[in-house]
């Protein structure tokens, strides 16, 4: 995840070369920003205006771990806005004096968050866990700004790297219903989705879900995962495997917000295991089946023997595609059968 590579960036029609840190995406192309300010602007419309139900999620990797950067807003100091200050994630709700600090959205590395309101209760969401809440009850505050993403029309100043899948929601989801979203797009309309941007590249970020379509400005750019011949041999913490085809990394965290990555443990051409507490103490075992010549799919399994989150990472180098695999704490892990894993034949 630390390597760079130079990869190519579609701005406006014009081929661009810039080099940033490798990483594994939720979904296909994203946003990105190469340096300075970079968003998305979408006209100011009635549908962005919330009461008492909210919610906004996004994949979000952001390297700027300084001062306070805008990931989405509707005018800070006026209605809605989700952002990152150092590493704290913080959001207003009813202006400037709903100022709501909980959480931490660590930099470099892809994460889910989510932001919720119900009318009685604000909640901080990161990769499908609770993070934090507040009690707090009374109509959200309204503005007639513009909605931008990665950015904020009284805060300009971008939190992402990289941002993808922004859905923004007029009523508050559940812990359950994030996550049973949080690892695929979203293609169709859902009882109180107000907007969908997969931000898949072009000068308009399209909304495929409510028409609220966005301009893309700055230094905004879409990227795609960047591809290489094979992922050469494994790592301590990262598998290579399936003709050297296919990368697999682990991401753990405990109840008590212990942190780590996965450390390969034992390996072979198809398949690995990973430990996370001591090279004694196994808990992950993952691995890829080509299947082409049964549903033209690569296959994923995994089991796990633990209860502790996880996020499995498994990437076809070759056709630049990723597929996250969630545990949450308390859950005992449930195995993985994933024959449509990745429709990457031959």
């Amino acid at each position: 995840m630390g390597r760079t590579r130079l990869v190519s960036l579609l701005v406006l029609g014009l081929l661009i070369v810039a080099t940033i840190p490798a990483a594994a995406q939720p979904y296909g192309a994203f946003l990105v920003r190469s340096a300075g300010h970079g968003y998305v602007e979408v006209p100011a419309s009635s549908a962005f205006d919330f009461t008492t139900g909210f919610t906004f999620e996004a994949w979000v990797a952001g390297s700027d771990a300084g001062p306070c950067t805008s990931i989405a807003g509707k005018n800070f100091t006026q209605a809605w806005w989700i952002g990152v200050c150092g590493t704290t994630f913080r959001s207003y709700i009813k202006g400037t004096s709903s100022l709501f600090d909980g959480g931490t959205v660590r930099a470099n590395v892809f994460q889910h968050i989510a932001v919720t309101y119900d009318g009685a209760v604000r909640k901080h969401y990161v990769d499908g866990e609770l993070v934090a809440s507040k009690f707090e009850s009374g109509p959200m505050t309204t503005s007639a700004s513009a909605v931008r993403l990665n950015s904020d029309t009284a805060f300009a100043v971008s939190y992402a790297n990289t941002l993808d899948e922004v859905r923004i929601w007029n009523v508050a989801r559940t812990q359950d219903q994030l996550r049973s979203t949080i690892n695929v797009p979203i293609t169709s309309p859902q009882p109180g989705l107000v907007a969908v941007y997969h931000l898949d590249g072009g000068p308009s970020a399209v909304d495929s879900i409510g028409g609220h379509n966005g301009t893309t400005n700055g230094t905004a750019a879409y990227l795609t995962s960047a591809v290489e011949l094979n992922c050469g041999s494994s790592t301590a913490t990262q598998l290579c495997i399936a003709g050297s085809r296919f990368t697999v990394s682990v991401t753990w965290l405990t109840n008590g917000g212990d942190r780590g990555v996965g450390t390969v443990a034992n390996s072979n051409s198809t398949s690995g295991v990973f430990w996370f507490f001591g090279p004694d103490n196994w808990e992950l075992m993952l691995k890829v089946i080509n299947a082409c010549s049964l549903n033209n799919k690569f296959w994923a399994f995994s089991a796990a023997t633990t209860d502790v989150h996880y996020q499995l990472i498994v990437t076809d180098v070759r056709a630049g595609v990723t597929k996250r695999y969630f545990n949450y704490l308390g859950v005992s892990a449930p195995a993985v059968t994933d024959t449509d894993a990745f429709a990457t034949c031959p």
